[in-house]
């Protein structure tokens, strides 16, 4: 009988561990710096549950480098006045961004401001 128990209980316990598993932190950014920008061309623009990822052009000094950035949710995106037109393939965008605490290229979308000024 202890056994039976031991097994409910664990089951239990298990199971409500699987939704804390799917979901990831941003633990791998450092949210404190918030002045790393990068301009360029988008290459893609995803919107995939639960984050949305841009991946970006850039030319620097050595040469072109395509850099994904994690950002917001989609609804989160909306509510700052983001809209399915607004970045499209090919468009030039400055993304602020908390930078990856590995030193990787790329990090965490803060805010994205297009040629015409608009920013979300």
């Amino acid at each position: 009988m202890k056994s039976l128990v031991f097994a409910i209980v664990a089951g239990m316990l298990a199971s409500h561990a699987l939704p804390a598993a799917a979901h990831h932190s941003g633990s791998q950014y450092d949210l404190t710096k918030r002045d790393m920008n990068w301009t360029g061309v988008v290459r893609e623009f995803k919107a995939i549950n639960p984050h949305t990822h841009i991946m970006l052009e850039v030319k620097d000094a050595t040469g072109v480098h395509d850099i994904t950035f994690e950002g917001q949710s989609m609804s989160n995106m909306y509510r700052a006045g983001w809209r399915p037109n607004s970045i499209k393939v090919g468009d030039t965008v400055t993304i602020n961004a908390a930078p990856r605490k590995d030193g990787a290229n790329g990090g965490f979308v803060l805010s994205i401001t297009t040629t015409k000024g608009q920013k979300f």
